[in-house]
């Protein structure tokens, strides 16, 4: 949309023109991650509170239930219009540490990361270089292509949010889980929280550098959330292994409010 000339903008005010004008929109898709936004959401509704922060988790059936309110597609048409002025949010994918962690391996293991973590005694040792590089070969295939198409979509300013770290709860994970691990977790156990906690630095590290190659900004889990170890405290679990409750959903949105505050814009004086 091109700018209307700040001189004739402000000649019709002096006229006594109104110019058109609307909020700061803050628009967020993702997928699973993004329930714990929506919830919180409709809790803030339902005490009469607003939010400025529209939410579209993915439209898919999951286990024969459908599940979102949206395709990827249709919030790509969504954002179009999408200016400078607005936020546009990624919560897509999130998950993937927990794929490869969550169980315990046949093979106990542990690696040295560049956090300078304590590693097991007693258990193998897999070398940092091939854990990331295999790890970015799946987010490349997945995630990666989704943030591009969100980042190519719009000229708002785009955020990706970086899901809640590991629970440290061993027992709430092996009580809780997904459906996912619903086949080898009860046999196997789950693994060594703090093996957990290195696959979840190491996700966060590689999609750090593949949002600062896209112009995405990234969104770190509230302070608030995170115990002295890095863990999600136990006040922000949902009943599950790996998502935040609407808790963690609202401390998001407070984030995401007090990054983009909210204020009438006078669209014929941008």
């Amino acid at each position: 949309m091109n700018a209307a000339p700040r001189t004739s903008a402000i000649a019709r005010l002096r006229g006594g023109q109104k110019p058109a004008v609307r909020e700061r929109r803050i628009l967020l898709f993702g997928d699973s991650h993004a329930h714990a936004v929506q919830t919180a959401i409709t809790k803030r509704r339902g005490k009469g509170q607003s939010s400025h922060v529209a939410a579209y988790r993915l439209l898919k059936n999951k286990k024969d239930v459908r599940v979102g309110n949206s395709t990827l597609e249709d919030f790509l048409a969504l954002i179009r219009d999408a200016g400078p002025e607005d936020l546009v949010v990624s919560m897509i994918g999130g998950n993937q540490h927990a794929v490869y962690s969550t169980i315990q391996h046949p093979q106990p293991f542990d690696f040295f990361n560049p956090e300078r973590d304590p590693v097991e005694a007693g258990v193998d040792i897999v070398p940092f270089h091939a854990l990331k590089d295999l790890f970015a070969r799946g987010l490349r295939n997945g995630d990666v292509r989704t943030l591009e198409a969100i980042r190519k979509a719009t000229s708002a300013k785009v955020v990706h949010v970086i899901p809640p770290p590991p629970k440290a709860d061993n027992e709430h994970i092996a009580k809780y889980h997904e459906t996912l691990f619903a086949k080898d977790l009860p046999e196997r156990g789950v693994s060594p929280a703090m093996l957990r906690l290195k696959f979840w630095k190491l996700q966060t590290r590689l999609l750090s550098k593949t949002c600062a190659k896209l112009d995405i900004d990234i969104l770190m889990p509230p302070d608030r959330v995170i115990d002295e170890l890095g863990f999600l405290r136990p006040e922000f679990y949902a009943h599950d292994a790996t998502h935040g409750n609407w808790r963690y959903g609202e401390r998001i949105i407070r984030q995401l409010e007090k990054m983009h505050p909210q204020m009438p814009l006078e669209q014929d004086l941008k």
